[in-house]
């Protein structure tokens, strides 16, 4: 128990002033003593000593009061601006990429971190149009832009594959991104439903595009983007084509179905392509798009949330590259972490093999599992001493000889050798095939250990061990374990 700072300086506070009058009477004591034969030496004498003293009480008040400040931590300065979190992000998933040893692989997710490292240095927004087919949205594309650029028809399907268009708004470099309609009929139409989706997830803002309330197989999907933190515009396309009461009840339904998920200024309702008005001489006029309410609310986005949402919309892009380093480099570890175990076993195997013992002596391998330990943690990316390795074999030796592994192992293979060689030679294998087999099982609790970062789990260590060994006992595991023994030990 530390002990409070104001006791702690009183206490010390009291001493020194105990030994100040010590030192006080000690010297009206030596002087007077020295002034008998010369007072001009007992004034020199006295001086010497009393600035002795009060140096020492300096360096003593200096270094009492290091020891009895209050220690401050360090602070580490972690940015928070969310282009430089994005940044940040980057780079850790570039140093994470750098560890994948599969070529084709770390190539792929390398090109996407470099296009994502691009595209946080040059802030390209990214606007997505995304809806079920014929609902408008090349319509709604070609507004935005104020030509028409791709096809507009009434068909599902027009739109084949991703379209393209790099514009500026309000000065900023936006790109406008048209994508394939959801559900549509056939194989092709799943892929291209895929491909809008992966689209829709890359969006620094996505432009939802309805032409009536809201089915089921839109609001699932919006619902999901939402909960992936997407910000988005629900768009409300081919108003023109309804009464005003109609257009505004279909409004209160889509903001009401909404709720929770946007902002009621986030439903707009636009015509990108108003259908033709016949004048009174029969001539039919094609009007202009009426998009106000929604470039209006584009560029309010713009202006106040286009960096923040950049980078964010880079963060999620970045961790979800991450997401799949990390799962290539755990498949890269245990592959890696296996093979130590497959050596391993088979060292245990020959070193019991050459020198049998009347029973397999789980601590008599402990030294090969200490070594396996350590490699299996430098494959992790973990440093083990020998000492550390030494201590957690033993301990995991002593766990396995608790719950009698050796009998139940010996006992087991000893049934599998006896129905597939010569009881002779039955014999002398099993003690190295039970000695492998208990490496394995040792092996394998290790990898669990460094999976979980050093650490056993809830069940501890002997629950980590039952498991291995339930996992490794299935009769087709113990018939292909068996004919590898026979191959490497007869």
């Amino acid at each position: 128990m530390r002990w409070p700072y104001p006791l702690v300086i009183a206490i010390a506070l009291l001493i020194s002033i105990a030994l100040l009058l010590l030192a006080v009477g000690s010297l009206a004591q030596l002087y007077s003593t020295i002034a008998i034969a010369s007072p001009l030496l007992a004034q020199l004498v006295l001086v010497l000593v009393s600035l002795a003293l009060l140096g020492s009480l300096i360096v003593l008040a200096r270094y009492g009061w290091l020891f009895l400040r209050p220690k401050r931590r360090r602070a580490i300065a972690l940015p928070t601006a969310p282009d430089k979190v994005a940044a940040v992000s980057l780079q850790a998933t570039q140093q994470q990429l750098a560890q994948i040893e599969d070529e084709i692989a770390r190539q792929a997710l390398e090109a996407k971190s470099q296009t994502l490292a691009a595209q946080l240095k040059e802030q390209l927004f990214q606007i997505v149009v995304f809806g079920l087919g014929s609902t408008g949205k090349t319509a709604v594309v070609n507004a935005l832009l104020g030509e028409s650029v791709g096809e507009v028809a009434a068909v599902i399907g027009t739109t084949q594959c991703e379209k393209r268009y790099r514009v500026a708004i309000e000065e900023k470099e936006t790109l406008l991104i048209d994508t394939p309609g959801l559900l549509e009929v056939g194989e092709l139409g799943e892929q291209r439903s895929a491909e809008a989706k992966q689209l829709a997830t890359q969006a620094d803002l996505l432009l939802f595009v309805v032409d009536n309330d809201l089915h089921r197989a839109e609001y699932e999907p919006l619902a999901a983007l939402m909960r992936m933190g997407k910000r988005s515009l629900l768009v409300f396309n081919k108003c023109d084509r309804y009464l005003l009461e109609e257009k505004e009840q279909i409004m209160q339904r889509l903001k009401e179905r909404t709720n929770g998920l946007l902002d009621s200024e986030d439903v707009v309702a636009i015509a990108a392509s108003p259908s033709p008005v016949s004048l009174e001489d029969g001539t039919q006029v094609q009007p202009d798009p009426d998009i106000a309410a929604l470039s209006s609310r584009i560029l309010s986005i713009l202006n106040s949330e286009s960096t923040e949402l950049i980078a964010n919309n880079l963060l999620l892009q970045s961790q979800k590259i991450s997401e799949a380093a990390k799962a290539l480099l755990n498949t890269q570890r245990q592959q890696q972490a296996e093979n130590i175990v497959e050596r391993y076993q088979w060292v245990s195997a020959g070193v019991l093999a050459a020198t049998p013992l009347p029973v397999v002596d789980m601590l008599a391998t402990a030294a090969v599992n200490a070594q396996m330990v350590i490699e299996i943690g430098r494959v992790y990316g973990v440093t083990v001493s020998i000492e550390e390795s030494k201590a957690l074999a033993v301990s995991l030796a002593k766990t396995m000889a608790g719950l009698s592994l050796a009998k139940g192992t010996m006992k087991m293979l000893a049934i599998g050798l006896q129905a597939n060689v010569a009881t002779a030679v039955a014999s002398k294998l099993l003690q190295g095939a039970s000695a492998a087999y208990l490496t394995r099982i040792a092996g394998k609790s290790f990898v669990t250990y460094f999976q979980l970062n050093q650490d056993w789990g809830d069940g501890g260590v002997q629950a980590v061990v039952e498991q291995q060994y339930q996992l490794n006992r299935r009769d087709e595991f113990v018939k292909q374990f068996l004919s590898k023994a026979i191959e490497k030990l007869v």
